[in-house]
């Protein structure tokens, strides 16, 4: 059995944070938060000294996430293993039924959060076709982290494009369909969203948001072709508001303004939407079942049926979305560094930094194979200043540990390009 890599060198990830802490505020002014890829929420703007800094860490970090790989092969270790069995339990209930939770998978996933010495972190694995979970990481180093991926924990950030784009794409809008913009990649003011012939000079077809987490041009379509009832709508259907069939589950929640710019904002991943690693494995399997939403299942022989949630039409134009993010998107550079997934992915990033608390939260929900999925994972990391894993490097490593302790080898289709 191989062994996985557990010790994480530190050194870029403190020159970054180094480099931040001289130009930034010691204290973040009050209500700043940094989403969907840096960007900020509410609150007072960064200066412009600020913000080059902030897009020059975003530069650092995929060289940062490459010297990452290069670490030392090491056993699980003792603390991994006592945490997984401390969390995972043999389910027998009336009928006998046992647990779908793969303990080595667990253990091997929670040593990387313990060695990325995660302030709050949570992975799901679960199976794309029958909702079964394969196995749940949760670690934290300032509290208990017991049921941490069942709870709404974090801003889901640019990860709630994929609602919006389905429910663009559902309303009618094609792949093709252009939209000019400029700015916005880690702010966003009114004026960005207002058409401006002047200083809109770029311009990506809708099929490249996603991918590319253009967060002006999402706002701009939403503003076009949606209102806010509409978007509430398709969060319920995406399962925000429910448990989802599990009973220790805390509903995700979309709150979606009526006021126009904080409704744009919202649908460009910058409102009040929070969700859990949970709902993000099932958000990501959605798409992985071509419109259908398989609620999960901890527990042998209680995989129940899907419902359609989205059409077929728009399953695949998001999947392919998801794929392109992977491939040449904001998750190409993660995917991209050795060692590499034997085979495709697709997925969908999400990033924001909060300057009130200090803390940086990373998101990756998304499927493997691409073409063909098979297994579906949600990895979310909320780290200090000072960080050592993000969530698509930690998704990525969960997805190639829990295919390699399964004996999955699929190896033909295309893995992301350099």
């Amino acid at each position: 059995m191989q062994r996985l890599p557990l010790v994480v060198p530190l050194c870029a990830g403190l020159v970054v944070a180094g480099v931040v802490d001289a130009v930034l505020p010691e204290r973040a002014p009050v209500g700043t938060v940094m989403a969907s890829n840096h960007a900020p929420v509410s609150g007072a703007m960064p200066s412009d000294e600020q913000q080059a800094i902030v897009d020059a860490v975003e530069a650092v970090e995929p060289v940062v996430s490459e010297a990452m790989q290069k670490v030392v092969e090491s056993p699980v270790t003792a603390a991994a293993q006592a945490e997984v069995a401390r969390a995972v339990e043999v389910i027998r209930g009336d009928n006998g039924a046992l647990s779908t939770r793969d303990a080595d998978i667990e253990a091997r996933i929670t040593a990387m959060l313990q060695q990325g010495q995660t302030p709050y972190a949570a992975v799901v694995v679960m199976e794309a076709h029958t909702g079964r979970v394969v196995a749940i990481a949760e670690h934290s180093t300032r509290e208990s982290s017991k049921g941490l991926a069942f709870k709404p924990m974090a801003p889901a950030a640019s990860v709630f494009k994929i609602v919006t784009a389905s429910a663009l794409l559902e309303s009618g809008v094609s792949p093709s369909e252009e939209v000019c913009f400029h700015g916005g990649k880690t702010r966003m003011k009114q004026a960005n969203i207002d058409d401006n012939a002047r200083r809109d000079n770029r311009c990506i077809p809708f099929g490249d948001v996603v991918s590319q987490s253009a967060n002006v041009a999402v706002a701009k379509l939403a503003t076009r072709h949606l209102d806010p009832d509409a978007l509430r709508i398709h969060a319920s259907d995406w399962g925000f508001g429910s448990s989802l069939g599990l009973a220790q589950l805390t509903p995700s929640k979309a709150n979606i303004p009526d006021e126009p710019f904080a409704f744009a904002e919202a649908a460009a991943g910058f409102g009040d939407v929070k969700i859990s690693a949970m709902h993000g494995a099932v958000l990501a399997s959605i798409v992985a079942n071509r419109g259908e939403l398989v609620p999960p299942t901890l527990v042998v022989g209680g995989e129940q049926r899907g419902h359609r949630v989205i059409g077929d039409k728009t399953a695949r134009a998001l999947r392919q979305m998801m794929a392109d993010t992977v491939t040449k998107g904001t998750g190409r550079k993660s995917f991209g560094a050795a060692p590499r997934l034997p085979m495709s992915a697709a997925g969908k990033t999400g990033s924001l930094t909060d300057y009130k608390t200090g803390l940086d939260t990373s998101w990756f929900v998304g499927f493997a194979p691409a073409d063909n999925p098979e297994l579906v994972v949600a990895a979310v990391v909320v780290n200090t200043g000072i960080w050592h894993i993000k969530a698509p490097w930690l998704a990525k490593e969960s997805l190639r540990t829990a295919f390699r302790e399964r004996g999955t080898t699929t190896t033909s289709a295309k893995v992301a390009s350099r």
